[in-house]
């Protein structure tokens, strides 16, 4: 019998490798970010789904943090998303989470307040396989090169304590989307100035300059800033691959507070005494879908937060951003990570040829 003969194919599978959802990554992502124990995050059971978070427990995906940019805990313009359109960060696509954070960004690195009214002028709520997104309404385009795919994303997911995001969330069961028209404000000064900007993945120092990231010593008596030739440029620059600048810092300016205390009221607090406490369940050790952590009032949907306070898991120490943690697994498959979204990957594939 002819011996088996093998045809090696080459096919695209787009501009970074599809890198493999096991404890060791989901590890990374854990001591990079430096999750703390209280909010004990959870690498799922064989065969566990998003819906199979444990009683007290919510779903993040993997995805939200490789090219999302998201960080716990969440900003309160994160927040007024989930309010407003009324499903749980569980139910939302990485996709999506792209689209609030990048907008976040653009905002924030020009001095605006996000809003979800400014948000809604360029996108519209969407739902695809029982998750949601947004598609582009009628206004400019302000998103540049947002990812194409992700590759198994609702594999990749982990568990943990629902007060990481310490506000009501309920869980959207309506198909049912409305989809008014809204008047594009071609005369409104913040709608100029939000400019056509890429989707890039950023250090931590870049999120915390946008006030995006509290992972900022408390006391520091230095300003992240981006810096191009010695001085401070527009933050929104680091968005553009060819722009020549650099993270750095400034000194705090004379009678300027500290910048942590500056961007520490963007963000969502739980008070430490819940992680503290013991969880309350008496559904089971498995349901088909996360509690919500609060009731909302029946007047006007409030969401209902549970403190402002100082975070349990904000450990205001030198953290290792995600950037530098892909980079890291990047390198290890030899692949340079400044390439990987200019140049697309080949994977060899082998294929079974006819025996003769």
């Amino acid at each position: 019998m002819a011996e088996e003969e093998v045809i090696v194919v080459e096919e695209a599978v787009g501009p970074v490798p599809i890198l493999k959802w096991d404890q060791g990554l989901f590890k990374q992502i854990v001591r990079g970010f430096q999750f703390p124990a209280e909010w004990d995050a959870r690498y799922p059971q064989h065969g566990q789904t998003a819906a199979d978070a444990p009683p007290g427990y919510i779903t993040f995906f993997a995805d939200f943090f490789i090219d999302g940019n998201f960080r716990p805990p969440a900003t309160h313009f994160m927040a007024a998303i989930l309010h407003y359109y009324s499903f749980h960060i569980s139910q939302l696509s990485p996709i999506g989470m792209v689209r609030i954070r990048h907008f976040e960004f653009i905002c924030r690195s020009q001095g605006l307040e996000p809003s979800v009214d400014k948000f809604r002028v360029f996108y519209q709520l969407i739902r695809n396989m029982g998750f949601y997104s947004f598609a582009l309404r009628d206004a400019k385009k302000i998103l540049i090169n947002p990812p194409k795919s992700f590759h198994d994303w609702k594999m990749k997911l982990f568990f943990i304590r629902e007060e990481v995001i310490p506000i009501a969330m309920l869980f959207r069961e309506s198909d049912v989307i409305e989809k008014g028209d809204l008047p594009i404000l071609k005369g409104e000064d913040w709608y100029l100035q939000l400019l056509a900007t890429p989707n890039r993945v950023f250090g931590e120092q870049v999120l915390v300059a946008a006030g995006m990231s509290d992972k900022w010593p408390a006391r520091s008596k230095e300003v992240s800033v981006l810096l191009f030739n010695g001085e401070v440029a527009e933050l929104y620059q680091s968005a553009f691959p060819t722009f020549g600048g650099a993270m750095g810092v400034r000194p705090l300016g004379d009678g300027e507070v500290f910048w942590y205390e500056q961007i520490k009221p963007n963000f969502m607090y739980a008070p430490v005494e819940v992680f503290a406490a013991p969880l309350t369940v008496t559904e089971g050790a498995r349901i088909p879908k996360p509690r919500p952590l609060r009731g909302v009032t029946s007047a006007g949907k409030e969401i209902v937060y549970l403190s402002n306070e100082e975070s349990v898991g904000s450990s205001n120490q030198e953290l290792s951003s995600w950037s530098d943690i892909f980079a890291g697994v990047l390198r290890d498959l030899g692949i340079d990570p400044e390439e990987k979204k200019t140049k697309g990957l080949r994977r060899r594939r082998r294929l079974p040829r006819r025996r003769k």
